[in-house]
C-alpha cells in the first residue's frame, strides 16, 4: 500500500496529523521524497515561477540535495541579540542554495522576539547571505493565493531590502539582491507534480510518489482548512 495512504489511515486514529502543531510533519511529509527523485523537471518548473521567470535550471540539471531544519547563525555584526534561524528546508543545487521558508497553516512571522522591525523573510534572508553570500536563495512557501505583502514589499522597494540587511554587500545592485527571494504556493507545487506524473524518465517508485505527493495535498486541501488554491490564481497577474 502507498505510503500516503497509510498516513492517511493514521490520521483517522490520531486524529491530529493535519492540526497546526504537525506542521512540520506535513512539510517533511511532501518534501521528503523529492530528496530521492531523479527527475528535477518539477523544480525547475516550480522555480521559474517562484522567481518571477528567473532560469535556474543550469544550476539544478546536476540534481540536487535536500536537508530538513537546518540552522544558520545570526550575522556577525548584527547589534541586536537573535538566534539562530532554523530553515523548514534547504535545497542545493550546484552553485546555488535555497532556504525554503514553508507555511501552511501558519502565517509568516512580522517580526522576531527581539525585533518587532524585523520580519521572518528578511531574518533568513540577512542569515543566509551572511553564511552562503550571492549562493543563497530565499523560497517563500505559502496557502496565500498572492505574494504575501512581507515578500512583495522587498520586491517592490529593493533598497528597503538592504537597509534591513546587517552586512549588505558592496557593488551588488538591490534589485538583484530581491530577485534572491522567491514565492510560491503549495498548489503550484502540486500542479508541479502532477505534471510530471505523465512523464516517464523517473523510475516507477518515483512516479508512483509523485501521485501519491499529489493525492496527499489534495487530502490536505479539502480535509485541513481548504487552503490550498488552484495554481495561476492571482500570481501569474501580480506579476504583470
Amino acid at each position: 500500500m502507498a505510503m500516503y495512504v497509510e498516513l492517511f489511515e493514521r490520521d483517522r486514529y490520531y486524529g491530529g496529523m493535519l492540526r497546526e502543531s504537525r506542521e512540520d510533519e506535513f512539510v517533511s511529509n511532501v518534501f521528503g521524497p523529492l530528496r530521492n527523485f531523479e527527475t528535477t523537471t518539477w523544480l525547475v518548473e516550480l522555480l521559474a515561477k517562484a522567481f518571477r521567470g528567473n532560469d535556474h535550471e543550469a544550476a539544478i540539471e546536476g540534481g540536487y540535495t535536500l536537508e530538513f531544519w537546518r540552522r544558520f547563525a545570526p550575522p556577525a555584526d548584527r547589534e541586536t541579540p537573535e538566534n539562530e534561524t532554523e530553515v523548514s528546508c534547504v535545497i542545493e543545487a550546484g552553485s546555488v542554495t535555497f532556504l525554503v521558508i514553508a507555511r501552511y497553516w501558519h502565517e509568516l512571522s512580522r517580526q522576531t522576539a527581539h525585533d518587532v522591525e524585523r520580519d521572518q523573510v528578511i531574518r533568513t534572508f540577512d542569515a543566509g547571505y551572511a553564511a552562503l553570500g550571492d549562493a543563497c536563495r530565499v523560497l517563500v512557501l505559502t496557502s496565500d493565493t498572492e505574494p504575501p505583502d512581507i515578500v512583495s514589499r522587498y520586491w517592490n522597494d529593493p533598497d528597503l531590502l538592504v537597509a534591513k540587511m546587517t552586512d549588505p554587500p558592496e557593488g551588488v545592485a538591490p534589485e538583484v539582491l530581491a530577485r534572491s527571494i522567491g514565492w510560491t504556493n503549495w498548489s503550484e507545487l502540486r500542479e508541479a507534480l502532477a505534471s510530471r506524473i505523465g512523464d516517464t524518465p523517473i523510475n516507477r517508485t518515483q512516479w508512483n510518489f509523485a501521485k501519491d505527493l499529489v493525492a496527499y495535498l489534495d487530502l490536505v486541501s479539502t480535509r485541513g482548512r481548504g487552503l490550498l488554491v488552484r495554481a495561476g490564481q492571482g500570481h501569474a497577474e501580480s506579476d504583470a
